[in-house]
């Protein structure tokens, strides 16, 4: 779409002429205007300030905050007779403007759960990381040398322990490897959760972008299965890469993103050390830290409406796009 991501400002007078035929909302992963039938407001994407609009409640401060009057959350026989004839001359009826308030809710609701997603998966990653810098240093205590820690069979380990002395050494590892196994599918599976949820909500969103988080999550999970140390090191930096190519902007989570691509490729190339699981860590933080800014502009802001006693509804937007909305708020 040409004027898929463009503010009102931004578009020109064809770019205006062709939003009256728009429906939009945003990207539940990603901050861009997508086409839908899950909101009202293509009724003011040309229209705002012409009647037709503004018997819904529309204005051009709506239509750049991305949100919607109340009108557009009431069914129709709860419109009164003003509201009914805007719609109408909008080319809604009475039946079809019902279903968009239901779709609406549908997409309201699995707005809110890819937030839970983004968070959830982010503490999973970050729990992941933790385990393996405990490992690190249990390991380190316990003098293991590299050659016994490159290898994944159990009588090499056996053999070691047994010669040191270190009896214990097996079952701290069995139980490292159950919980690194465990954290690493789920938190996979919440980032591939996120983007179906986005590819669900969005009737536009089989795009390039969309693809590439739930694929990143799916790899990870297949990854995270691995009992091979080389092909756990080559999907991980797979999932990872993928993870970064469906960043659409320059934030914390491409950041995040970037930073787990380098450790995952300095991994391949050789290097380890304690430096490449705190890097690790500092990556995983900053996932979290733009999942919980995402979840405090979107609840933030409804609460601030609330307070208000603003009536004015709010369309979810995505994790991403919460946490970029609440930093752009901050710098102006």
């Amino acid at each position: 779409m040409k004027y898929n991501s463009s503010y009102w400002e931004e578009l020109p007078q064809e770019g205006k002429e062709a939003g009256k035929l728009l429906e939009t909302h945003i990207s539940p992963v990603h901050n861009i205007c997508k086409l839908t039938p899950l909101n009202a407001q293509s009724f003011c994407a040309h229209h705002y300030s012409t009647t037709k609009a503004t018997k819904l409640g529309y204005s051009q401060e709506l239509w750049d905050a991305d949100k919607v009057p109340e009108s557009c959350n009431q069914y129709w026989e709860d419109l009164d007779k003003n509201q009914q004839q805007g719609a109408e001359e909008m080319g809604y009826d009475e039946h079809s403007w019902n279903n968009l308030k239901a779709t609406r809710r549908r997409s309201t609701y699995l707005l809110y759960l890819s937030h839970l997603c983004f968070v959830l998966g982010s503490i999973f990653y970050l729990q992941l990381s933790m385990i393996s810098i405990r490992w690190d240093q249990y390991t380190r205590d316990h003098r293991v040398p590299q050659s016994v820690l490159d290898e994944d069979d159990d009588d090499t380990w056996e053999e070691w322990s047994y010669e040191n002395n270190h009896s214990d050494i097996l079952e701290v590892r069995e139980d490292y490897w159950i919980q690194y196994e465990r954290s690493n599918v789920l938190g996979a599976f919440s980032y591939a959760a996120m983007g179906f949820i986005e590819m669900c909500s969005n009737r536009n969103g089989y795009t390039l972008h969309n693809l590439l988080m739930p694929l990143g999550g799916l790899l990870g999970m297949i990854n995270a299965l691995q009992y091979d140390g080389s092909a756990m090191q080559y999907g991980s930096a797979a999932s990872l890469t993928f993870y970064l190519l469906s960043c659409t902007r320059l934030d914390f989570f491409f950041v995040g993103s970037a930073l787990e691509c380098i450790v995952s490729y300095a991994y391949l190339a050789g290097f380890d050390g304690p430096l490449l699981l705190y890097l690790d860590s500092i990556a995983c933080l900053l996932w979290l830290y733009c999942a919980v800014v995402g979840v405090a502009a979107e609840f933030g802001f409804s609460f601030e409406q609330f307070l208000r006693k603003e009536r004015v509804i709010s369309t979810p937007c995505s994790p991403l796009s919460c946490a970029q909305q609440k930093t752009d708020r901050y710098r102006h």
